[in-house]
């Protein structure tokens, strides 16, 4: 119960960092029209789809190989294969285009500048409080992968390992 709080970050840092900008989104904030209003459109529908499969393939493989004991929530083994192969925090990266991908939707250049404070407090959060966690919890060996394995990745190639190694477990 502990770290449940980190669950209610997300939604919260969410909510204060885009309502304001939604709010502030229509009338002559609103400048968008024509091309560019498709253009943010067509680019917040691939970050929403990017956010959606980074999120749940990295907690799919945490699901099947995080746990020791199969009762535990909280994963309790160093997960380095599949999408972690490629990258640290594949779920978190997903957690942050998240806003980015809902700003573009709502095609707003003030909800575009809001997001960029989500952003920023998800990059803080992984900073101070997800790596120290991990390092505390893992050691040596996360210390080792911290320094083979950046932190986030953008290579498409990332999702298709992730992919390939859910499908070879199921």
């Amino acid at each position: 119960m502990r770290q449940a709080w980190k669950f209610i970050y997300w939604p919260i840092l969410w909510i204060i960092t885009l309502v304001p900008p939604y709010y502030y989104a229509t009338g002559w904030w609103r400048v968008l029209s024509g091309y560019s209003l498709w253009i943010f459109k067509v680019l917040g529908a691939l970050f929403f789809v990017y956010s959606v499969l980074l999120s749940s393939i990295g907690g799919r493989t945490l699901r099947l190989y995080a746990h020791s004991q199969r009762d535990s929530f909280w994963p309790d083994k160093l997960v380095e294969i599949g999408i972690y192969s490629c990258m640290r925090h594949p779920q978190h990266l997903g957690l942050i285009f998240m806003p980015v991908s809902l700003a573009l939707l709502a095609s707003s250049p003030i909800a575009l500048l809001g997001s960029g404070w989500a952003v920023v407090g998800a990059l803080l959060f992984v900073l101070f409080v997800e790596e120290p966690e991990c390092l505390s919890k893992y050691g040596v060996d996360y210390a080792e992968y911290m320094r083979v394995t950046p932190a986030f990745n953008l290579n498409p190639k990332c999702l298709y390992l992730g992919l390939r190694v859910i499908r070879r477990r199921d």
